[in-house]
């Protein structure tokens, strides 16, 4: 007799409601079926359609009684599946799904969420013998959580500039920080947030020669004058492995002198605040101590926010990169070769689905994701339980 808990029903009514664009004639599984088949096997690390129809082969009775399938469905079966699925709907069922079952863990500054945006490579996707290039995705983190499940591939033709404005509006911004590496620095994303009602931290490198070459004039007339060691700062040191590592970050509240010198045109009259991050670091290298200074500067529209807040935004902006770290190194997102049709992007939806739930896995949050997705490979009512942790007593109880 089939087990009916409450949240399997919920799932699966959510699956549901995901087209399958198969032909009627010869299906021999539910669409449904197969995709919770997925989610299951990727949560056990398994994102490859060979090893999903493994998985579903070492558990094949479990899914027999959870579902409606009579017998296993071949590799083939669910390789066509991760290439016909509408990983857009997938993304948003699943999405819904989550914030249904547990609930929100975003850290805030200043009573306001922070949300990283970053892009991330999937090299083995390309056909290199094409002349293809790697195939880019756009990713978002809201601090506090795992890596979301809104993910915007970059076309061969296209860039992260041109494709940031249409990703940042899948976003509710309001009451939002927003932070972007150095390509968003431009008069293509920064209007687009101050109009979507959100706040910014971002860089500024050498692709704003003109803002940057300001910015260093100004410190540089601060330092001479002395001033700019009575600027609000904070400072923090991080010793280890041969390394010592020295942070002073400052603060320039006055800002009209970007203003002066280079107009309102552009961005520039959205800035009100510049961090100046200066780093010394003293290692060894060969053998031998070597010592490197460097200095960066961050920029944003908040007036009243303290370096203190700005400096741990920005540090929180690592975050999106370990996540990244997490997809490529365990569970193997940049060597997936998946390019036909919605494959690459279904597994990029379920693989950041994986991260989420190991984020609410209270047992796993704080434990190496490798130690997470063993512990689901061997004990398939682990997974049972974090998807449906309101499971009633089975009917022969």
């Amino acid at each position: 007799m089939k087990n009916t808990y409450d949240k399997q029903n919920q799932i699966m009514a959510i699956l549901n409601e995901i087209e399958d664009p198969r032909k009627k004639r010869g299906i021999r599984y539910r669409f449904a079926d197969l995709l919770f088949i997925c989610i299951y096997a990727v949560l056990a690390g398994c994102n490859k359609s060979s090893d999903i129809a493994c998985y579903a082969e070492l558990h094949k009775e479990y899914f027999m009684e959870v579902t409606e399938i009579k017998n296993v469905p071949s590799h083939d079966t669910f390789s066509r599946i991760l290439r016909i699925v509408n990983f857009e709907k997938l993304s948003e069922s699943l999405a819904m799904w989550l914030r249904e079952t547990y609930p929100e863990i975003y850290i805030k500054y200043e009573d306001m969420k922070v949300l990283h945006i970053d892009g991330k490579a999937v090299r083995a996707a390309a056909e290199k013998s094409n002349g293809e290039n790697p195939r880019y995705l756009l990713n978002a983190m809201y601090e506090g959580e795992s890596i979301g499940l809104i993910v915007k591939e970059i076309g061969q033709k296209e860039n992260e500039i041109t494709k940031l404005p249409d990703y940042l509006r899948l976003f509710n911004l309001e009451n939002t920080i927003v932070t972007i590496d150095a390509i968003g620095t431009n008069n293509t994303v920064i209007p687009d947030l101050v109009t979507g009602g959100a706040t910014y931290v971002v860089p500024v490198k050498e692709n704003q020669k003109n803002l940057k070459r300001c910015i260093d004039e100004k410190v540089s007339e601060l330092k001479n004058n002395g001033v700019f060691k009575n600027l609000d700062h904070v400072s923090q040191l991080n010793k280890g492995h041969g390394r010592i590592e020295k942070v002073r970050a400052s603060l320039i509240k006055d800002t009209s002198f970007i203003y002066e010198n280079l107009g309102l045109s552009s961005f520039y009259g959205t800035i009100a605040r510049i961090a100046i991050i200066e780093k010394n670091i003293v290692q060894k290298v060969n053998g031998k101590e070597t010592e490197t200074n460097t200095i960066q500067y961050m920029i944003t529209n908040m007036e009243n926010i303290s370096i203190e807040t700005l400096y741990k935004i920005k540090q929180s902006h690592w975050n999106i990169e370990m996540n990244h770290w997490m997809l490529d190194v365990q569970l193997k997102e940049d060597a997936m070769t998946g390019r036909k049709g919605n494959s690459m992007m279904t597994s990029a939806v379920l693989n950041r689905f994986c991260l989420l739930i190991k984020k609410h896995d209270s047992e796993y949050t704080d434990a190496p994701l490798k130690n997470f997705i063993m512990a689901n490979m061997c004990n398939i009512q682990r997974i049972e339980r974090l998807l449906f942790c309101s499971i009633q007593e089975s009917d022969n109880k």
